[in-house]
């Protein structure tokens, strides 16, 4: 499904004049992380030697600097928050990973707010993609094609075996690549490389391009993972299919085939790879089609036009190309704060998915746009009984509570959600505002902790950790939970600072 009238969003970043600036603080991060003599975190002190050639890169050690880039991107680069986009990405990841040849299922994925083309994977198993995937696959199969690819550059820690082989790679090097990444990400792919060109560093953008060889390894194993989940193998030289043609006709190459090389030949072996394969027999995910129209009208240029082309689309087009439309048409009309005009087409929603998760937080937003806001409660709260802890519809019931001033239950519920999804910076925001809506003042300063944590912000998070104990005075095991917190996060900022 094709829709153009998205428009170009860079993640809210700094001037492109500062970019330069950003990239040397990055190479001292680096630097500080892994020349002797720097400690990066507790428990984390054991990341090599990069200025010889004869270390190797752990499993562990990619782990610990995947997690700390991570923190570094996030302070640079906005994320896409809107709850059931990052469960749809997280589930379609989990339900590949296990067909893939990675070793260690741990993950953690990112949905970066920009919408250029691009995805990404990091050691230490950070899968990130730009919502503007959303927008270039027509198909969720052939959105899976592209994080499978990744997920075999990650298997086959194509990053770390290229550090490995070399005998010239430095702390520099390593720098520059990280740095070339959150540039890319948060400025732009022109902005970015313009300021390395400037620096005299075009070289280390280049080194983000992985070899033919990997590539190619990538592509075969990517396509094994689809094939091992029941996707049809066919969706990769499809999906690479469209992303060459995009850019022979767009005048700025896309990010993604910035750092993966995509040639005529390459697309000619996988499609020559798929026809060894017997079709597939996965049923797509309505889901996909769902998030897709959320996406679409996250990045739409006119959320008006955008409901009008939604509203056209229900009458010429069919199945999921259809639905999907239909859920278009309820997300844009209530934007538009004219949430009636879409009853018909929430109807015929809930006909058929009226227990699909992503549904049924739609119908809770569409009840409460029409004030029947005890009517969406109910509904969460039923459904959240069914599927315990749910990500997306415990932040969509918290954020009712709170509109109702039921400041406590919104609390109880972010408080628990908190445990299990305590990588999502947007959750401990949302937590800290809902702390200080109930007067839970010293969890309050502990849940911005987190948040400024995650964020890479470790100055911030310990500010308010040393508020929190203020707080805290008389409560002892609160008190013994923010000094042990304190220790872990100031610790984690030894080894570096921006």
């Amino acid at each position: 499904m094709t829709f153009r009238l998205y428009k170009r969003i860079s993640p809210k970043f700094i001037p492109t004049h500062s970019v330069q600036t950003i990239f040397f603080a990055l190479v001292f991060f680096a630097l500080a992380i892994f020349f002797p003599g720097y400690s990066f975190a507790a428990g984390q002190s054991d990341l090599p030697d990069l200025g010889n050639s004869s270390g190797s890169i752990t499993p562990s050690q990619e782990q610990a600097l995947g997690q700390a880039w991570l923190r570094s991107l996030r302070g640079q680069v906005e994320m896409l928050e809107d709850p059931l986009t990052i469960q749809y990405v997280k589930d379609l990841i989990f339900k590949l990973a296990p067909n893939s040849q990675l070793s260690d299922k741990k993950l953690t994925t990112i949905v970066v707010d920009s919408s250029a083309l691009n995805a990404f994977a990091v050691p230490g198993g950070v899968i990130g993609i730009n919502g503007g995937l959303f927008l270039h696959a027509q198909t969720e199969q052939e959105f899976a094609s592209v994080v499978a690819h990744e997920l075999a550059h990650l298997s086959q820690r194509h990053f770390a075996r290229r550090l490995e082989e070399s005998k010239s790679y430095t702390a520099l090097n390593m720098a520059g690549i990280l740095a070339s990444v959150i540039l890319a990400a948060a400025a732009g792919s022109d902005a970015g490389i313009a300021a390395l060109a400037s620096s005299q560093a075009l070289s280390l953008q280049e080194q983000l391009s992985y070899s033919r060889q990997n590539e190619q390894e990538a592509d075969r194993i990517g396509m094994e993972t689809l094939v091992n989940t029941g996707m049809d193998p066919d969706s990769m030289p499809s999906m690479f299919e469209r992303m060459l043609k995009s850019s022979r006709y767009s005048s700025q190459v896309p990010e993604y085939l910035r750092t993966h090389p995509l040639t005529e030949s390459r697309v000619a072996d996988t499609a020559n790879r798929a026809a060894s394969y017997p079709p597939g027999h996965y049923q797509e995910d309505v889901d996909y089609y769902y998030v897709q129209s959320r996406v679409l009208t996250h990045y739409a240029k006119n959320t008006e036009e955008a409901l009008q082309v939604f509203k056209g689309r229900i009458s010429d087009s069919s199945g999921l190309e259809r639905k999907a439309a239909l859920y278009g048409a309820v997300l844009a009309s209530i934007k538009v704060n004219r949430p009636e005009e879409s009853k018909n087409a929430l109807d015929q929603l809930l006909a058929t998915d009226a227990n699909r998760i992503s549904v049924v937080v739609l119908n809770a937003d569409w009840l409460a746009a029409t004030n029947q806001l005890d009517s969406a409660i109910d509904l969460l709260k039923r459904h959240l009984e069914r599927n315990p802890d749910n990500y997306p519809i415990s932040r969509s019931l918290a954020n009712l509570y709170s509109q109702q001033g039921e400041y406590a239950k919104a609390e109880d519920i972010l408080r628990r959600l908190s445990t299990y999804y305590g990588n999502e910076p947007d959750l401990w925001y949302q937590l800290a505002e809902t702390h200080g809506q109930a007067g839970s003042i010293a969890e309050l300063h502990q849940a911005r902790a987190e948040y400024f944590y995650l964020k890479g912000d470790i100055g911030r998070a310990t500010q308010q950790l040393r508020q929190a104990l203020t707080k805290a005075k008389g409560n002892y095991q609160q008190t013994l939970i923010i000094k042990n917190r304190l220790k872990e996060i100031s610790a984690a900022g030894e080894g570096f600072k921006f």
